[in-house]
Formats: C-alpha cells, sequence, structure tokens
C-alpha cells in the first residue's frame, strides 16, 4: 500500500503559545497537574496552579525542540518553558498515529532550535483513519513489550535498593550505628581530561561524561576499577557508574577510586548514589547541580563490616547479570520495533 503524504504544517497546529508555562525551578514533587516539558520522560513535575493547564485538548504531541524528545499527552498538563512545543492535529486523524509517524523520522542532532525547523519541513504518511488505527495499535502493542522489559530493568533497581537499605540502614539517618567516614578519607578523586565532543561512533573503550548513557572512544586514560560520576548536571539527577578496565573521561567527570580497606566498590557505588539523591532532595536542586571537591569531601559515607559489604557485591553481581539479559532481550525488542515501524511507514505491513 502506498501512502499519502501532507505537508507536517498542513497535518499539525504548533498550539505552544498563550501558556503560562512553567521554569523547572518552579516543578513540585507532588501536585495536582503533571508538567510535560522537553526532557525524555512523560512527567517532569508538578504544579497546582490550574492557570497552567495547557490549553491544547488532549490527546496531543509534545515535541522537545532541543532534545528531539517526542511524547503522546493524553491527560491535562501544564507546559514546561525553554523548548517545549505542544502538536496539536488540525486533519481528522488518530493522534497516537500521528505519534508513531513522528518518532519514524530520523531528526538529525543540527543543534537548538533547529529541530522543530527540520520537522515542519517533513512530510507526514496519511493513510485513511481506519488504516491509521489499525498501524498505531500494531505499533503501540509491539511498544509495550519494550515497556514491560523496561519495567522489568527498573524492578531489578528497585530490588537492589531495598536489598541495600535492609542490609545497611538509611545512609543518611544510620539507624545501625555503623561507623562513619568522610568521602576524603574513603576516596580517591580524580577527573578526566576530554571535551565531551571526543566520543567516536564504534570506539574501542567507553568514554564516560555527564550524560546518562556511556559514549566510547579511541583512546584510554584509566586502566583500573573505578566510580564514575558526573560533576555538573543541569537536573541534578545523579548516577554513579562502576567501572573496571580501560576507559576515559570528560574533564567534568569524577573518576574515583576507593579504599579497599574500608569500602567494596559495590557498597560504596549505591551508598554514593543515595547520598547525592538526599542531598537534592535537601537542597531541592539548587546547590547540587555542580558537584565541587567542598560539597563531596565533607559528606560522610557509612562503613559497614567488610564481610557485609561483600555479602551485598555478590547481590549485586547476580542481579547486574540478570539485569545484562534483560538488556539483551530489550535490545532485540528494539531492534524488531525498528523494523515493524519501517515496514508500517513504507506500507510494506
Amino acid at each position: 500500500m502506498t501512502f499519502q503524504v501532507q505537508p507536517f504544517l498542513d497535518v499539525f497546529k504548533d498550539a505552544s503559545g498563550g501558556n503560562v508555562k512553567t521554569p523547572q525551578k518552579e516543578f513540585l514533587e507532588e501536585g495536582a497537574i503533571p508538567v510535560v516539558d522537553q526532557g525524555k520522560g512523560l512527567i517532569a513535575g508538578f504544579v497546582n496552579d490550574r492557570s497552567r493547564i495547557c490549553k491544547a485538548k488532549p490527546p496531543v504531541i509534545v515535541f522537545g525542540d532541543h532534545t528531539r524528545a517526542i511524547k503522546y499527552v493524553d491527560f491535562e498538563f501544564a507546559m514546561g518553558a525553554d523548548g517545549t512545543k505542544v502538536l496539536q492535529p488540525k486533519v481528522e486523524s488518530d493522534t497516537k498515529y500521528l505519534y508513531h509517524a513522528l518518532n519514524a523520522i530520523e531528526i538529525p542532532a543540527a543543534g537548538y532550535s533547529r529541530h522543530y525547523k527540520f520537522l515542519k519541513e517533513t512530510q507526514i504518511p496519511l493513510p485513511p483513519l481506519a488504516e491509521q488505527k489499525r498501524i498505531a495499535g500494531i505499533l503501540d502493542a509491539a511498544d509495550a513489550l519494550r515497556a514491560k522489559r523496561r519495567e522489568s530493568l527498573a524492578q531489578l533497581d528497585t530490588l537492589l535498593q531495598s536489598t541495600f537499605l535492609d542490609m545497611f540502614g538509611d545512609p543518611v539517618t544510620n539507624p545501625l550505628a555503623l561507623p562513619k567516614e568522610t568521602l576524603k578519607s574513603a576516596f580517591e578523586f580524580t577527573t578526566g581530561k576530554l571535551d565531551s565532543n571526543a566520543a567516536v561512533e564504534g570506539g574501542k573503550y567507553p568514554f564516560f561524561t555527564c550524560a546518562r548513557e556511556t559514549f566510547a572512544i579511541d583512546e584510554f586514560a584509566f586502566d583500573c576499577e573505578a566510580l564514575l560520576l558526573a560533576g555538573n548536571n543541569a537536573n541534578a539527577d545523579y548516577s554513579v557508574k562502576h567501572y573496571k578496565g580501560r576507559f576515559n573521561a570528560y574533564q567534568r567527570t569524577y573518576v574515583i577510586t576507593v579504599d579497599e580497606n574500608l569500602l567494596t566498590y559495590a557498597y560504596a557505588r549505591w551508598a554514593l548514589e543515595y547520598l547525592l539523591g538526599d542531598l537534592k532532595r535537601f537542597s531541592k536542586g539548587t546547590n547540587t547541580k555542580y558537584l565541587t571537591m567542598v560539597i563531596l569531601n565533607r559528606m560522610p559515607i557509612l562503613v559497614p563490616s567488610l564481610d557485609l559489604q561483600r555479602r551485598f557485591s555478590a547481590i549485586v553481581e547476580s542481579i547486574e547479570q540478570q539485569k545484562a539479559s534483560q538488556r539483551a532481550h530489550l535490545d532485540e525488542l528494539n531492534s524488531l520495533f525498528a523494523s515493524l515501524q519501517s515496514r508500517v511507514f513504507n506500507g510494506n505491513l
């Protein structure tokens, strides 16, 4: 089947204007109205002021002009600021189909404010409404399998977090009265030397930056076991990575080795991530976007017995093996979904 195509601007109306936009500093952790911005996640935060509800009637599609994120939103929401675009269909159509059609477009990383310009110049395949609904149903079903696998991975992380708290207690309140050390005495900090654009597609070694994902590079500067921590992060959502082997790092990424007479790497990684999460909760994110050595050195870390830490490390290793298997399956599902998506929008399904 050959689909007719229509210009993007004939299919979509930009419904972003005329709405009260919510800057990130005003996001609440809980509230009556979810905020949808240009970030990768669906809900970025909450507000309680109903005057901020987006005027466009859901369902709509939210597009991130900087991030290229495309989100289907079928509930009332408030708009985030800074590059958030709300797209409302202008023609008789199935919005979920249009969401999948936009996701099938390869939007080049052309720099800020150019992504939406590129999108406006594209053509949208637009079969009859019944066919749109059929295609949306097929892709929804396939996407649901990927969502289940991602949920399984999230549950394994939740299991590790609960196991950590069961074994060691809350690292902040220290209900088990475990001994403490400062990070300055338990950790040794250094940083990478490279710019973040030094990554190479298909490189030989991991390249750690301030992004959550790990990139690749052809030259290594470190050959050791270490924790990797971003020194700056726009949202103060810090993840601590653990790696052993050859790698390289961005100049604002902390490369941390631990005193193995005090700590195991598996325990230290989870303890540090928990401490940084508490730091963000306490400061509302205002003081944790840039992690300086002053902040890190004064942070305390609990030091349980090495025997207990090693037992936790064994549990971590077992669960990480399960996660690796789940990720491999998710990669397969992603490949199958991409193939299905290509066939659908080429009229071959």
